[in-house]
């Protein structure tokens, strides 16, 4: 059986397949990732690093939604 990696998703236990990237962790959620801003550990992943930012035991990832208005 394939082991799992956990991260802390916006407050929530989110199991992962170990090597999961952004890109991946986005895809499982159903996100496009175009109306999203991702940190990781406090820094910020912009769109350009997604496909290469490999995701961690125990990272704290906050995807942050931008909301549009007047």
């Amino acid at each position: 059986m394939l082991q799992m990696i956990t991260i802390d998703l916006n407050g929530q236990q989110q199991p992962l397949t170990p090597g999961s990237t952004v890109i991946d962790l986005l895809a499982v959620i159903g996100s496009d990732g175009k109306s999203v801003a991702v940190v990781v550990n406090d820094c910020i992943i912009r769109p350009e690093n997604r496909p290469s930012h490999l995701l961690q035991e125990g990272d704290r990832v906050e995807l942050l939604i931008f909301a549009g208005g007047g």
